[in-house]
């Protein structure tokens, strides 16, 4: 693959010689990506047209759920070379990109990321920009349930209900009771009352009487 003479020392001879395809998210929609197309030029990239994907997906939409981007992999063989400029166009969180870069590896698809350098962030042992992605996802796990945790200790210390809120008023929870006592069944009245059928033996569960009592 021809290069420019502006930047093709700092890129791998491995880069020269493969396909190579960006991708470009554009949530502003401002129009075609001029700027971006400079910029990986300047990184040493020879960029051609046939082989960029442009979305106008906003910056909280999975990589998954992007369109051009989803038909960009289906695309790109495998040995070929995915570029971009940004980390945030591979997903829209650490969590996506790291699901991204999974789908790559899986698909033998190698992904460089301009402002990371010229690593492989698909490569084996993984570099450290994936390693630091990670321990971010694990840091922001941790922090979810410790919120979770705090939070269902202060709703039980302040008496507030926890747990999934019940899915029918009194009214309608003795109501199902009747109609299982009359000898319907779990499908059937499941299905009057447009609820599924775990749902009516929870509520028969609750409405039974403690082991024991008479």
């Amino acid at each position: 693959m021809p290069m420019n003479k502006t930047g093709s020392s700092r890129l791998k001879p491995d880069t020269i010689s493969r396909r190579t395809y960006f991708y470009i998210n554009n949530p502003d929609a401002r129009g075609f990506p001029e700027p971006e197309l400079i910029a990986l030029d300047r990184s040493g990239y020879t960029v051609v047209l046939n082989r960029v994907a442009i979305d106008n997906a906003p910056p909280y939409l999975a990589a998954s759920s992007r369109e051009e981007f989803s038909a960009l992999l289906r695309r790109i063989a495998p040995g070929e070379l995915l570029v971009v400029l940004e980390l945030a166009s591979l997903g829209c969180s650490a969590r996506d990109v790291l699901a991204t870069l999974t789908r790559c590896r899986k698909a033998k698809i190698a992904v460089r990321c301009v402002e990371l350098g010229n690593c492989d962030l698909t490569a084996r042992p993984e570099p450290q920009a994936v390693k630091t992605l990670r321990a971010i996802v694990r840091m922001d796990r941790s922090v979810r349930s410790l919120r979770s945790t705090e939070s269902l200790k202060s709703a039980r210390e302040n008496g507030r209900p926890t747990g999934r809120p019940a899915s029918f008023s009194g009214g309608d929870r003795e109501r199902i009771v009747r109609s299982l006592g009359k000898g319907l069944s779990v499908s059937e009245v499941a299905r009057r009352f447009g609820t599924s059928r775990q749902t009516v033996m929870r509520v028969r569960a609750a409405a039974a009487p403690p082991a024991g009592d008479s």
